[in-house]
């Protein structure tokens, strides 16, 4: 069987391998409930002998007021165990439900948490959330509804055909066949709602990532006078999801037709058969109605487990998906055993690196440079020349594929990323800041830290003063991903959270790109400062701003085209004093216009 067929339970009874290996910590939850409806059923089945013994022994003159108040009596206090049986039902499977969509969102996102970067950019932010959100809505009703369901219609059956054999045996045999007929016809059904359910939550992911894209980015649509195309765009994405819905649901209708007809059409059989016996004197009237009175239960079961089933594919369907998450691999070369150089070099060093994304072409070729304890060092070059690949390699977002790279004589395979990122942190070109507040967001870096500490930490990006002078201080809420905070603000939050890891390396990607004139200057200058106590790797596509680094490496197609520092750079024909020549130029004609304007 293929692996595709596998995974999506292509089986009748929809066994879906990946929903099974996480049902951990469910199945006493799913046995409960199944155990909870063959009570009920047990109940029904009590409670039909009971009403059907008592209408038909009504007119017998052995029948005394006393007998009828037990029957009655009888009949009440079962009725009361079953709605008891039912409330219970309905709680384990509340609890089932709750249990699930944690076990199955504390799984994913472990998962996402274990991934690097490359791999969440391959999943996608959008996969992601309608995994865990979407996804996990769909995949719960499996555990709390499906599976509970097909072993209690499995069994309700068989229990049901030995409670009514003795009473009549053709009705019996007739409505036991046609219950184990039902699972097989409405099979031809549910290979055909797979697909469309496919389709569906393909259609559904690409609604939400469109949706979620647009809503972030209609400022821009709305600058450029698209914001009407994308409507309209939106609107036919939303039509197609719709178009998936309702061929979803024109399926559902012709299996509920075909099964509603199957059960119907035996109950009204079984009931002729029983009517027919009792006219020829074969059963007493008790036995007929019995019959009566049971034949639905037959079906209840069946029909618990087809609504469930029609549910529970949209789970499978997300499963796909899951599946696809959880079976990415999430190991990192690792040895501890390296050994450690005997005369270690004084910071960082790159041997002969070589990395490439994946179906793109190679980021960087045979790189090698040095990156000095205490000193300042920085990377320029044109857009896509590498410099912001060596900062990923050098938290090890990525795994470079030839080279080496060692801390201070160790390699980083050496290290666990805990251990690497205690000592090596990165300021990137856009800071993510979190809802919540100022407090929160600085505790990510260190969660025991003081609010002394913090503000420490606040003095040095020359925000304490803001932050002083706000009315809850500390507690000042950040806004939605940080939207009452400036540009210049989250950046220089985000030099705060790398300065509380206390770490001896900070590398900044274009840490200045998306702030202000103002900001910029302020945070140049907080960089000054650092530079007097931290190794410091800068990328900066303003270049009069590295003009002080101990040294500069000039990078060109994924390679080091020059090294040395400002003067020696500028002292020699390439490409670092053509771009240096060319931002000045960019820069007087700039200030020129500001003057004359």
């Amino acid at each position: 069987m293929e692996r595709g067929a596998e995974g999506r339970g292509g089986s009748m009874l929809l066994l879906n391998k990946t929903l099974l290996r996480m049902a951990k910590g469910l199945w006493r939850w799913i046995f409960l409930i199944t155990g909870l409806k063959l009570a009920v059923l047990v109940g029904l089945a009590a409670f039909a002998r009971i009403i059907s013994g008592f209408l038909g022994n009504v007119a017998s003159p052995a029948m005394t007021a006393g007998d009828g108040a037990r029957a009655v009596a009888s009949a009440l206090l079962t009725a009361v165990i079953m709605l008891l049986l039912e409330l219970l039902t309905g709680e384990a499977q509340y609890r089932c439900t709750a249990k699930a969509r944690q076990t199955l969102r504390g799984g994913i996102f472990s998962k996402v948490l274990e991934l690097d970067v490359g791999n969440v950019e391959k999943i996608g932010p959008v996969s992601a959330i309608t995994s865990s959100v979407d996804g996990v809505e769909s995949m719960q009703v499996y555990y709390s509804q499906y599976l509970p369901g097909l072993f209690y219609s499995l069994l309700a059956p068989i229990y049901l055909f030995f409670q009514l054999w003795k009473v009549s045996l053709a009705p019996a045999v007739l409505l036991f066949l046609v219950s184990f007929l039902l699972l097989p016809a409405n099979n031809v059904f549910r290979r055909h709602i797979e697909t469309l359910k496919t389709q569906y939550w393909s259609s559904m992911e690409d609604l939400t990532g469109y949706y979620l894209e647009s809503v972030q980015g209609i400022t821009t649509f709305k600058l450029f006078g698209r914001a009407g195309h994308r409507q309209a765009v939106l609107a036919e994405k939303s039509r197609n999801f719709n178009d998936k819905i309702m061929e979803v649901m024109k399926v559902n209708f012709s299996s509920f037709l075909l099964t509603d007809g199957l059960i119907y059409g035996a109950v009204a059989v079984s009931t002729c058969i029983a009517a027919r016996q009792l006219a020829a004197g074969a059963i007493p009237f008790s036995s007929g109605l019995m019959v009566l009175l049971l034949s639905f239960g037959f079906f209840g079961s069946v029909r618990q487990l087809m609504n469930a089933t029609h549910s529970a594919l949209a789970g499978v369907s997300a499963a796909d998906k899951v599946e696809k998450l959880l079976a990415m691999d999430t190991t990192r070369p690792y040895d501890p055993t390296l050994p450690v150089e005997k005369a270690p070099y004084p910071g960082i060093r790159m041997e002969h690196v070589s990395f490439g994304y994946q179906g793109r072409e190679a980021a960087l070729r045979d790189v090698s440079l040095e990156i000095p304890k205490g000193k300042v060092t920085a990377l320029v070059g044109l857009s896509g020349s590498g410099k912001s690949t060596i900062a990923s390699l050098l938290m090890r977002f990525h795994d470079w594929e030839k080279g080496r790279i060692l801390l201070e004589g160790r390699d980083l395979v050496s290290l666990t990323p805990e251990e690497l990122r205690r000592r090596v942190i990165l300021v990137p070109q856009t800071v993510s800041l979190y809802s919540g507040t100022i407090r929160e967001n600085l505790r990510m870096a260190a969660p025991s830290a003081t609010d002394g500490e913090l503000l420490e930490a606040l003095d040095q990006v020359r925000l304490k003063e803001w932050v002083l002078a706000q009315p809850e201080g500390l507690d000042t809420s950040v806004g939605d991903a940080g939207g009452k905070l400036s540009g210049g603000q989250r950046q220089k939050m985000g030099i705060a959270r790398a300065l509380l890891c206390r770490a001896e390396y900070i590398l900044f990607d274009e840490a200045t790109s998306s702030v202000d004139r103002d900001s910029e200057q302020e945070i140049w200058n907080c960089i000054g400062e650092l530079a007097q106590t931290r190794t410091l790797l800068i990328i900066s596509h303003r270049l009069s701003t590295i003009r002080d680094a101990d040294v500069i490496y000039v990078l060109e197609k994924g390679q080091v085209s020059q090294r040395g520092s400002h003067r020696e750079l500028m002292a020699q024909p390439g490409l670092y004093r053509r771009l240096v020549e060319e931002q000045a130029q960019l820069e007087q004609q700039g200030e020129e216009e500001c003057c004359h304007g």
